[in-house]
């Protein structure tokens, strides 16, 4: 199939309601199936049929982000994502698992297939209602978000113009950037609350509305967390500040120092060097363009797949005021079989980051294309699903020069810092979304006030007193894209991060075998249970003391920790 230019691929509003009498009657033709060819005929029908009305979602999600300003496709994306979460595929589910051809199914599909349609049918037993009302108040949030402008140098500017004053080397300039995010977010604070209220509350329905005890209980299941839950992730949060949070505080102590800081405030949180991070050598079109000598070296399949998505239009990195900001991410587009990939380069150096994160993803999504015809086994578990973005941040570490020239190795310092900051920041976020959905009821106050105190018990070497007053409004919470748009999914990263430090150590003992490790990883897809797919793999479960303290360890050695401070 000759692939067609993401620019060509033409939007059409799905019809839901033809869709759900397909839908049916692809059910109906499941169970009555003669033999397994005809029930596997139909099943190829519907999965043909939805891939077409997953590309019309996706391509509104992406021209949406693309520009948040055209309200055709801010409309159009509200309109897809609360029917596609309200779209009830349950009769399809119903019809596999009641089929007299379980066994056929199990072996000509595997057996995880089936084990996957009972634990998703699990979670659409009720309240389709409830999970499009979901889908609306994040498309509240993103679009109030992503509007956002901020009065700064007497003009009224973006939150990606407003990012470089944010990490400007001038201490006064950063103070001044800050604090007008913070007061900005204090100020509409009380909005924001109001829909994460809403949100906490419309979830905790979901969940009991599909036999749930608690929403906890349901966000495991959906993340695929089938053989470990809340008792492993909080392990792994004990283990983490047990571990991780003072080797961080010596980190901070070290910056304070490079730096020439009296102290190490919340105004000076993402600064490595007293010249200033290091920032890629060109735009994003150069970052497309570098990246491809990278994957050109690193391996023959990688730079096949870069080349087809960069001459089809399937990156979109480039800066625009019109963007949303602050994320990258890398979808499919299901009716080519290629993904895509979304940046919003600010001449950061998370620029570089989120390109190669984003592209282990595609490499993940289009090995497992390759490799399976269900549709179901091209998504991973959540847990496993960041390993491949994270481990190839770390698999271009020796190809930095391409990006940053002499500031290559200020590069790779800078990554290792985010890695041990984000292990323990999605850590945090885990622990309080833990509060927030086991609380009697949603109040602001207590909310705020538990936000606050989490995050100063993980970041126990900065000072946030020069933020206080903005703090205790809610302007750290509600900024947090996370908490409302991808609940229980952040302590992926964590996870991820401590196993992508597991194929660094493999790659640097054997390159071949290190990358072996990884691009096995990217073909088993959705087809292994995490536990199954770790074992496979030869890596150690995330949540246990053995792979924190190899964490800890390494990156000691590395950011020159234990021997500064030990």
């Amino acid at each position: 199939m000759q692939e067609k230019k993401f620019g060509t691929i033409r939007y059409d509003r799905p019809d839901y309601a033809a869709y759900a009498q397909r839908i049916a009657k692809y059910a109906s033709d499941i169970s009555s199936a003669g033999t397994i060819d005809e029930l596997s005929h139909a099943l190829e029908e519907f999965f043909a049929d939805r891939a077409c009305v997953e590309t019309m979602e996706t391509l509104a999600f992406i021209r949406c982000y693309q520009d948040c300003t055209d309200k055709f496709y801010q409309e159009e994306m509200q309109y897809t994502q609360a029917q596609a979460a309200m779209t009830d595929i349950s009769p399809i589910y119903d019809a596999l698992l009641e089929s007299h051809y379980r066994s056929e199914i199990d072996a000509r599909f595997g057996r995880q297939f089936l084990q996957k349609m009972e634990k998703e049918r699990s979670l659409i037993k009720g309240g389709l209602e409830l999970l499009g009302r979901e889908q609306e108040l994040i498309a509240q949030f993103q679009n109030r978000i992503s509007a956002m402008k901020f009065p700064y140098g007497g003009q009224e500017i973006s939150s990606a113009e407003l990012s470089k004053y944010k990490e400007s080397r001038d201490p006064a300039t950063r103070r001044n950037a800050r604090k007008t995010i913070r007061k900005a977010f204090a100020d509409s604070s009380e909005e924001y609350l109001r829909v994460l209220g809403e949100l906490v509350k419309v979830r905790g329905q979901i969940a009991k509305a599909n036999g749930y005890a608690n929403y906890l209980e349901y966000a495991n299941t959906e993340k695929g967390r089938y053989s470990y839950g809340e008792k492993e992730l909080a392990q792994l949060c004990q283990l983490v500040r047990r571990e991780l949070v003072p080797l961080k505080e010596r980190l901070y102590e070290k910056l304070k120092d490079r730096l020439g800081l009296d102290a190490y405030t919340a105004d000076d949180t993402g600064i490595y060097f007293e010249a200033g991070n290091p920032a890629p050598l060109g735009d994003a079109e150069f970052l497309l363009e570098q990246a491809g000598k990278m994957y050109a070296q690193m391996d023959q399949g990688f730079s096949a797949l870069f080349e087809t998505m960069k001459t089809g239009g399937y990156f979109d990195c480039g800066k625009s005021d019109h963007k949303i900001t602050g994320m990258g991410f890398c979808t499919e587009i299901y009716s080519e079989k290629l993904p895509f990939i979304f940046g919003n380069c600010t001449g950061r150096h998370s620029d570089v980051d989120i390109l190669v994160h984003e592209f282990g993803h595609a490499i993940q999504m289009k090995r497992s294309m390759e490799r399976f015809s269900v549709p179901e086994y091209w998504t991973m578990p959540n847990d496993l699903s960041e390993i491949p973005s994270k481990a190839m941040e770390q698999l271009s570490y020796e190809y930095a020069p391409l990006f940053f020239g002499e500031c290559a190795g200020q590069f790779v310092e800078t990554h290792l810092i985010t890695i041990l900051e984000e292990i323990c920041g999605y850590c945090m976020i885990h622990e309080f979304e833990t509060f927030l959905y086991t609380a009697d009821a949603f109040q602001s106050e207590a909310v705020i006030a538990e936000y606050n105190q989490l995050t100063e018990d993980y970041d126990t070497g900065i000072d946030y007193s020069v933020c206080r007053s903005y703090m205790d409004a809610g302007a750290l919470l509600v900024q947090n894209k996370g908490i409302y748009m991808f609940p229980r999914y952040l302590v992926s990263y964590a996870l991820s991060d401590i196993s992508a430090i597991s194929i660094r150590l493999a790659y640097e003992a054997d390159k071949e075998k290190g990358l072996a490790v990884y691009k096995r990883l990217c073909e088993m897809g959705g087809s292994m249970e995490y536990d199954d797919a770790m074992k496979s793999l030869g890596l150690p479960l995330p949540y246990t003391e053995q792979a924190i303290i190899a964490v800890k360890d390494y990156l000691a050695e590395k950011l020159e920790l234990a021997e500064k401070f030990d």
